[in-house]
């Protein structure tokens, strides 16, 4: 999960719902000032995340002349979605994704933060025509294998299986209030955290935290996609171990880069930099190819 520093818009990022032939999805949105936009970016957060772990994101990359989109994926904070499992498969997911890029008249620039990276490579999977290049930010090839983060993750989708959203929620921050890196957060961001994790749909975000538990990896067929690759990551990202990311870009045959003094949400903690790496890589078609 991404922390926002600010609940506050810059001037020209602006709430607007996608529509899509798979749904209405709630988006951040902003377009260059001056220009017709050098294409589009199209954000996807991960576990527990929204599209306002984007917010500075957006502003940095619409000032590159960037047209930037970042999404709420169904069932997500302010994107409904159903209660029922089979919606909230990675094929279901990435086909979202699809229909969403298709919507912004196609060729995104796609990047998946986290979770929001499998679902990011399953919609290249799907159909690649659609998108111009992807980019695993702070994303791993699949589930999970540290033995408590996965006991963690199986004890919260139980506990959304069977609780109220709003005693999951209280329950894991009396968990994560315990972890000596915690920091409390003002009250405005701790009010707008908990908003948000109880508004997913529950079936949804335990679906979600199943797939970072049984996610297969499917490295290998999408170095074969032929959509251009980057791999990005924090300095210090703590999710997937950084090993892990940097042997997914040797198997994509890239290098992988990272974003100094950030951890694992550099789109927050270091957006500039997270832009500026991001821009080069849209624009540079020799350095980031695959084999």
């Amino acid at each position: 999960m991404s922390t926002p520093r600010t609940l506050t818009l810059p001037d020209g990022v602006h709430p607007a719902t996608l529509e899509t032939d798979r749904g209405s999805f709630a988006t951040l949105m902003a377009t260059p000032d001056i220009g017709t936009p050098l294409g589009t970016v199209l954000l996807v957060p991960g576990w527990t995340g929204s599209k306002e772990d984007f917010t500075p994101l957006v502003d940095h990359l619409a000032r590159y002349g960037w047209r930037t989109v970042a999404v709420d994926q169904r069932g997500q904070y302010e994107t409904p979605g159903p209660a029922d499992a089979s919606a909230y498969t990675l094929a279901e997911l990435g086909a979202d994704l699809v229909a969403m890029s298709t919507a912004l008249g196609g060729y995104s620039q796609l990047v998946g933060h986290s979770f929001g990276g499998l679902v990011a490579r399953e919609a290249v999977l799907t159909d690649p025509s659609v998108f111009s290049t992807l980019t695993l930010l702070c994303s791993g090839p699949a589930a999970f294998t540290n033995k408590s983060t996965l006991q963690s993750l199986q004890m919260l989708s139980f506990g959304l299986d069977n609780l109220p959203i709003e005693q999951v929620y209280d329950l894991k921050l009396e968990h994560d209030v315990k972890n000596p890196g915690y920091v409390a957060p003002p009250d405005e961001i701790a009010a707008f955290l908990r908003k948000r994790f109880t508004s997913n749909t529950p079936t949804g975000l335990a679906e979600i935290t199943r797939r970072l538990t049984d996610a297969e990896d499917q490295t290998d067929r999408l170095a074969k996609a032929g959509v251009r690759l980057q791999v990005l990551y924090g300095e210090s990202d703590d999710g997937w171990p950084i090993t892990v990311q940097n042997d997914v870009a040797e198997r994509l045959g890239i290098e992988p880069q990272m974003v100094p003094d950030a951890a694992h949400s550099p789109a927050i903690e270091q957006p500039a930099a997270t832009a500026r790496f991001l821009v080069e890589f849209f624009h540079d078609h020799s350095r980031f190819t695959t084999d």
